[in-house]
């Protein structure tokens, strides 16, 4: 019988992987998509849920940890890293101070991951009576990721990773996306019975499904939100979803976009009804455009308002400024 309890939720954000295969200096999560370091899509979901957040960070971390702390998240060092489990290892002590029920956590290079799929896991873990919940996702390719095993009665009893599947597991496709809602008292006790006694030699955080009573699972929106970044190729894809996914939402509120394709409009950008965007336009930062603006081609727009009926003239850019109502700018001006 499904019963349903009160409860609060804290976030826990896994930001400590080194993302060899970027090939760069900088923290693989600190790479950015439409303007915001990929860390701060899972960090807006966690906010949404509740105040309180913990990081757990390692490579990278003098960039890491100063980006985190300036959004009032505290943090743990994973150094080295030793498996998902050893990451919330780590944060346990954190976790003890945690004033809350259960634990969101979500890796911190998943910037396609949506927040109704989120709520839809809180909900469907909320219901049942679980010690835990785990985001999965149907792919067409399932091709190395954890397949989802689930008994008679639907409830997952177990992840098994590619290399340890065989041919019939490997059929299926349900896989793990590594985001989880455990009951936090079960996380601190569980997670440090967890053994590294396997090929590599770390401590994977999914061997707590079989310690725990009742696991659920909930299905993504897409199967998209199960990709995580770790090459620049898979940057520049999650980018271009990213980019579908906000032109089509303007769309669907009266936006009129010509080139989808060659717009891009940041996730905290607030346009109104009527506005009309032709090609290779960026709106980023924090900008609103009023009713009836029309933004001529090559167009940079940042952290600026543009009033109602504005003209905005070809490669002008506006950075940090407030124009009136239906002011023309002139091409190539830059304000």
């Amino acid at each position: 019988m499904l019963f349903f309890r009160p409860m609060s939720i804290s976030t826990l954000i896994l930001a400590a992987g080194k993302g060899t295969r970027m090939k760069s200096e900088k923290s693989k999560v600190m790479h950015e998509i439409l303007g915001h370091p990929l860390v701060w899509y899972p960090v807006t979901i966690g906010l949404s849920i509740g105040p309180d957040m913990i990081g757990v960070i390692g490579h990278g971390r003098e960039q890491v940890g100063p980006y985190l702390s300036s959004m009032g998240i505290r943090t743990a060092v994973q150094d080295p890293p030793l498996g998902t489990g050893h990451a919330v290892l780590v944060a346990r002590e954190l976790l003890v101070q945690l004033n809350c029920d259960d634990i969101i956590i979500i890796p911190g290079d998943m910037p396609l991951i949506r927040k109704e799929s989120v709520e839809r896991l809180i909900g469907i873990y909320k219901s049942s009576g679980a010690e835990m919940g785990i985001l999965t996702a149907r792919l067409n390719q399932p091709f190395g990721y954890g397949r989802i095993i689930r008994d008679s009665s639907g409830y997952v009893t177990g992840i098994v990773e590619e290399i340890d599947a065989d041919d019939a597991t490997k059929a299926i496709d349900e896989v793990n996306t590594s985001v989880y809602i455990v009951n936090r008292n079960f996380l601190i006790d569980s997670v440090g019975r967890i053994r590294n006694d396997n090929a590599k030699g770390e401590y994977y955080l999914t061997d707590i499904v079989k310690m725990a009573a009742r696991v659920v699972g909930a299905e993504t929106m897409d199967a998209d939100e199960a990709n995580g970044i770790n090459s620049r190729d898979q940057l520049a894809y999650a980018g271009s979803v990213m980019q579908e996914r906000i032109n089509l939402g303007h769309m669907k509120e009266g936006v009129s976009i010509v080139a989808p394709e060659s717009t891009w409009i940041s996730p905290e950008s607030v346009i109104g009804r009527d506005v009309e965007i032709w090609p290779n336009v960026h709106i980023m930062g924090k900008s609103v455009i009023g009713d009836n603006t029309v933004i001529m081609p090559g167009a940079w727009v940042k952290d600026s308002n543009l009033g109602a009926g504005c003209r905005i003239g070809n490669c002008a850019h506006i950075e940090g400024a407030a124009i009136p109502g239906g002011s023309v700018i002139e091409p190539f001006r830059r304000l």
